[in-house]
């Protein structure tokens, strides 16, 4: 068992970066199973909880730090409590189905715990992601351009999500890993590389058919344009700003022109006609921003509190969870309030007490020196990125609880807060 644990120890950082490469494959498989064979759990689902019992073997057995052990104890005390109130409060609950809603959520928690010790005087290698980051974005941009991929929607709204399955899911990652890899090419002055990055990351954006990571793209865009514009300003370079400003003119003008070529546009426009916005002023009702900008999750939030504020005191702390009079309850899809009602208070605290611990620190110690980290391209593309992740989380949802997309977010999480805490 030493040498099992001392090769473990050893190759840890390989095994892991194996992990993530083979995450594209296993979300393609998924698709492909929830598409052609309709099957729920797959062999994908069966690798990833494979895995997450590895990093609880090595977490307890190899490492054996006491406060990852803690937090181990506290989750699995968490998740039995929360498996026993189901059995015990609710009829016709599915059990299987609690369990891996369940362990969908603990996901990151434990992978946070799991990297966290990983990396911890360990290199790992950024490029890694980017890697794969291209991966995903080669299998939407290839199958969308030769129009073979899957559709984003089932019903009335276009757009395609390549060999991939769900449309937020994957403009999620996409979203928050790319500003960390335009970085690099900035700062790195490969003009060409960020030039055919940006076509194909601008092509994705506009076939995926939906408003988030559009969202997300005018934030990156926003931040280089105030980057640039205040060197200028700084270099008193007046000329090249006042060409900088006739050139986002124009980049505006050319952009609203081929968005009405788009599928993003045609939702725009289904969308509209659906909830009949005849003028600009109609839009301005809560029904409609609901159904316009929120996708009606207001509404199903507000069907689920409904739900949670009539449950038992057991419920409110440990969670609600996720089958309800032998139907499958409709997520709000905003995963922190998803994970507040369905996982209850302690369950909500127990999950995200590492990330908002972890994403605390690091917003700390950007803001601690903000005049210059904002200059720096580097340390305002880690904190751009954790902005677009908590704003897929609460607008896109299947983030924090979809481990394709959370074990990322662990990632970039840690090797900020690394980045961070050796400049202390």
């Amino acid at each position: 068992m030493n040498k099992i644990n001392n090769f473990l120890r050893r190759n840890i950082i390989t095994i892991f970066t194996i992990y993530l490469f083979i995450q594209p494959v296993l979300d393609i498989a998924t698709s492909v199973a929830l598409y052609k064979f309709n099957v729920d759990f797959t062999v994908s689902s069966l690798i990833r909880v494979v895995f997450l019992l590895f990093t609880l073997y090595y977490l307890i057995f190899v490492e054996r730090k006491k406060i990852n052990i803690k937090m181990l104890i506290l989750i699995m005390l968490y998740s039995i409590i929360f498996m026993l109130c189901n059995i015990l409060f609710k009829d016709n609950t599915n059990i299987t189905y609690e369990i891996k809603s369940l362990l969908n959520n603990i996901y990151l928690p434990i992978s946070l715990l799991f990297t966290f010790q990983i990396f911890n005087n360990r290199d790992f290698n950024r490029k890694n992601i980017y890697s794969v980051l291209l991966i995903y974005m080669l299998f939407v941009f290839v199958p969308n351009l030769f129009h073979i991929g899957f559709d984003s929607y089932a019903y009335s709204k276009e757009g395609s999500v390549g060999f991939f399955y769900s449309a937020n899911a994957i403009g999620s990652l996409i979203s928050v890993i790319t500003p960390l890899l335009i970085s690099e090419l900035v700062i790195k002055r490969k003009k060409l590389y960020l030039i055919l990055f940006l076509l194909i990351y601008g092509y994705i954006l506009l076939t995926l058919g939906t408003k988030a990571p559009i969202l997300c793209a005018l934030i990156v865009l926003m931040y280089y344009i105030l980057y640039a514009v205040i060197n200028l300003i700084k270099n008193k370079s007046y000329k090249k700003l006042i060409i900088l400003c006739t050139a986002f003119i124009l980049f505006v003008l050319a952009s609203i022109k081929l968005i009405t070529m788009t599928p993003f546009y045609d939702n725009l426009v289904i969308h509209l006609n659906f909830l009949k916005i005849k003028k600009v002023s109609d839009l301005f009702t809560m029904h409609n921003i609901d159904h316009f900008v929120f996708g009606s999750r207001l509404s199903f939030f507000k069907d689920t509190f409904n739900i949670y504020l009539s449950s038992n005191i057991m419920q409110k702390l440990f969670g609600i969870g996720y089958f309800l009079n032998g139907k499958i309850m409709k997520l709000v899809e905003m995963d922190y309030l998803d994970t507040f009602l369905h996982q209850g208070i302690i369950g909500f605290i127990i999950i995200l007490f590492t990330y908002f611990k972890t994403i605390f620190y690091i917003f700390k110690s950007y803001f601690k020196k903000f005049k210059s980290n904002f200059l720096n391209i580097k340390k305002s593309s880690m904190i751009i990125s954790i902005i677009i992740s908590i704003l897929c989380a609460f607008l896109t949802g299947h983030v924090l609880a979809t481990p394709a997309v959370s074990i990322f977010i662990s990632v970039i999480l840690v090797v900020y807060y690394n980045e961070f805490k050796m400049e202390e």
